[in-house]
């Protein structure tokens, strides 16, 4: 009854040979014998490597890859022998097998990763990368407040004169005001501006923004004691 020479047709149409009620291995074996191939041939045709090929045949699925790769294998070897594909991995599924656990996650790891990771991926994602840091170079070259610098007064100051030249050092294409009064900035960012002062205690706030960042900002306190003149 059990005759590997039996055959039927499945509901595709397709002839199909009966796998015999051994251990799936034993059965693999038995089927492939009939046929007359040999594992080497076998290997050869499915472009399954031998070794895994006699594991599974002895059993040994601990020698394999782990199951999803059995599958795969056994998918392929149903096929070249004739049997139902469906029907094998059944069996496979119904059969203790002795995976080791963490070899088994470790295999199922390896490829969902290998299978997403590709060149074409990994390409794209250094693009995308390259990218992102360009532009958030761009973005916080505008938006951070520019640098400003006084060369005088480098701190509060006491004069016995109405006025001071105050100058000092930004970036190029930097708007400079002291008190809310636009001053001429050269191309190297460099500024100098005579300041009329009042006698007493006169406040100097010198801002300097881009046309989108924050604004800098540094204040001077100048005491003008125009008493104070040697005659």
């Amino acid at each position: 009854m059990n005759s590997i020479n039996q055959v039927k047709k499945n509901t595709d149409g397709f002839v199909r040979r009966e796998l015999p009620q051994n251990t799936l291995g034993e059965a693999l074996k038995i089927v492939r014998e009939e046929v007359g191939l040999s594992v080497e041939r076998l290997a050869s045709i499915t472009n399954i490597q031998q070794k895994y090929i006699e594991a599974i045949e002895a059993g040994r699925y601990d020698q394999t890859p782990g199951p999803v790769y059995v599958k795969g294998f056994l998918r392929t070897i149903a096929n070249v022998l004739e049997l139902s594909p469906s029907t094998v991995i059944s069996r496979f599924e119904s059969e203790p097998h002795d995976f080791p656990i963490k070899e088994t996650q470790t295999s199922i790891s390896k490829l969902s990763f290998f299978s997403f990771v590709t060149p074409k991926v990994i390409s794209a994602f250094i693009i995308i990368l390259v990218a992102l840091i360009y532009f958030g170079i761009q973005i916080k070259k505008i938006i951070l407040p520019p640098k400003l610098f006084l060369s005088y007064p480098t701190a509060d100051v006491i004069l016995n004169t109405p006025e001071i030249v105050l100058s000092g050092k930004t970036e190029p294409s930097v708007i400079v005001q002291v008190n809310d009064q636009q001053v001429k900035v050269d191309a190297e960012g460099n500024f100098k501006e005579t300041i009329d002062l009042q006698p007493g205690v006169n406040t100097l706030v010198v801002s300097a923004q881009k046309k989108r960042s924050r604004q800098t900002t540094i204040t001077r306190r100048v005491l003008v004691q125009l008493n104070d003149v040697v005659k």
